[in-house]
């Protein structure tokens, strides 16, 4: 069978641009931040529907030495969902290679949130003063002091200080990255490609992009095909360690820069953090917003095929009784289910009775074995009032299916399956046609076969895996046809 096409590529595509240029990083970004054509700018997806939603990224190119600046700007604040308290809110600044996408929530990460308050590492402290739409703010980083690194903001030209110095022997010349983190906004940047600053810039600082290109240091850059892109999928019991195996995994593979897509990164970028203690979820708003991840995963796993990167999907789903329904393409539907909790199981669990309570039990010497369950089939009984004897039955009845109302011949079961007009028994006699008794010998021989074995997992596995594999490709030629037909493209 052919393959299903593929989904169609994000506009701008990636690993087409301009090495000398210093624009934002698709390869690096959160996967649900829209970066706009030009890469000057951009925003959060599903800002409507998910208004809590942060996304974030990072520019190609960094810096190590010299005075640098770039400013952003909160364009506009988009229309978030009726009824939500989500407040749009921007935090921007400055952070080094393989640091998480959440702005300051990590080592070697600074940022200026739009609360008023600076964050590095996790914690938060009261800043300048907060700021909101069409406020421009730069971002300034001082490489020229002998043992420190100076990064202080400005709001609309005004300067707010420095907010934060990092001793350059921590830093060990990891170069220093414009960042950005948007929730429920969109963002505008000016790298200097701008032939005018959208505010005033104090003297001596340059902004990033008249940095000479052999002294700016570039990000790796990403695939440039999804055929060379890896996709791991995370298979086990509840609780048995996947999410922390697949962070392992992307430490260690740092150059290979794996995007998680799992429940808890997403609620992780749900939540709004602050300088107070994160207050602990009831019940009934921990499931809402389990929930409503959930439904954002879904929608991030049907872009994803769009994307040139690694991933490593952290979340299994839900065994359904139809086969079908757990197929790849049907994946993210299951997950935005409430309640859907993965049960599938591994061949290992089979060799461990204590950990699987429908494990058939085992016969043991020296007894009897168990009576089994299965109830054997006895042939119709023969006493006075069966069926065939019986005055009523549809066999005497000149109505009956055998007779036509009008007198015709009928060629109903009385003259095929059940012995013809010569044997009205229903047990009948072996003959060409066969009787009612070779169909019973048949089935009784059925019977045996399939349910008198003891089980055997492997068999039952690998007729799984067939059925499995046909209502697979059943759900890829309907899409298919769907796609021919109607032009349909899947989620933009």
């Amino acid at each position: 069978r052919s393959k299903s096409p593929p989904p169609p590529e994000e506009e701008p595509p990636e690993g087409e641009e301009d090495e000398t240029l210093v624009i934002l990083d698709t390869y690096t970004s959160d996967l649900q931040f829209r970066a706009s054509r030009d890469r000057y700018g951009g925003q959060p997806l599903f800002s409507e529907r998910f208004p809590g939603l942060w996304a974030g990224a990072r520019s190609t190119h960094g810096v190590t030495r010299g005075r640098v600046c770039f400013q952003a700007k909160v364009s506009q604040n988009l229309p978030g969902k009726e009824g939500s308290s989500e407040v749009p809110l921007l935090r921007v600044g400055w952070s080094v290679d393989f640091s998480h996408s959440q702005l300051g929530e990590d080592e070697f990460s600074y940022g200026f949130d739009g609360r008023g308050l600076k964050v590095e590492n996790g914690k938060f402290e009261e800043f300048g003063e907060s700021f909101g739409e069409n406020d421009v703010i730069g971002c300034f980083a001082d490489f020229e002091g002998a043992e420190l690194v100076e990064l202080s903001f400005s709001k609309n030209g005004q300067e707010l200080g420095a907010a934060f110095r990092i001793a350059k022997d921590a830093l060990q010349e990891r170069a220093l990255l414009p960042h950005v983190l948007c929730k429920g906004c969109a963002v505008e940047l000016n790298f200097g490609q701008r032939p005018e600053p959208l505010a005033p810039v104090p003297e001596g600082f340059v902004f990033i992009h008249e940095v000479p290109a052999p002294e700016r240091v570039r990000t790796p850059p990403g695939p440039k095909s999804t055929e060379e892109c890896e996709v791991l999928l995370m298979v086990g019991l509840p609780g048995s360690g996947k999410t922390q195996w697949a962070q392992k995994h992307s430490q260690e593979n740092r150059d290979k820069r794996y995007n998680i897509l799992g429940t808890e990164r997403v609620l992780h970028q749900l939540r709004t953090r602050g300088p107070e203690p994160e207050e602990e979820l009831d019940a009934k708003s921990r499931e809402l917003l389990t929930q409503q991840a959930a439904q954002c995963l879904s929608k991030l796993v049907q872009i994803a095929p769009r994307a040139r990167r690694n991933f490593i999907l952290d979340q299994v789903p839900g065994r359904a009784r139809d086969p079908g329904k757990n197929s790849l393409e049907n994946w993210p539907r299951n997950l935005g289910k409430p309640g859907q909790r993965s049960r599938e199981t591994s061949p290992e669990i089979w060799e461990n009775p204590s950990q699987n309570p429908r494990k058939r039990p085992q016969k043991t010497p020296g007894k009897p074995p168990k009576k089994s369950l299965e109830t054997p089939q006895k042939p119709p009984s023969q006493n006075p009032l069966s069926r065939s004897q019986n005055p009523r039955s549809r066999s005497q009845n000149p109505r009956s299916r055998s007779q036509n109302p009008l007198g015709g011949q009928r060629r109903g079961y009385d003259s095929r399956i059940y012995g013809g007009q010569q044997q009205p028994q229903y047990w009948g006699q072996p003959g060409n046609r066969g009787g009612y008794r070779n169909f019973y010998e048949r089935y009784r021989g059925y019977d045996d076969r399939f349910y008198g074995r003891d089980y055997d997992y492997n068999r039952y596995r690998d007729y799984y895996r067939q059925y499995n594999r046909e209502w697979q490709n059943y759900y890829q030629d309907r899409d298919r046809y769907y796609r021919n037909y109607y032009g349909y493209q899947g989620y933009r």
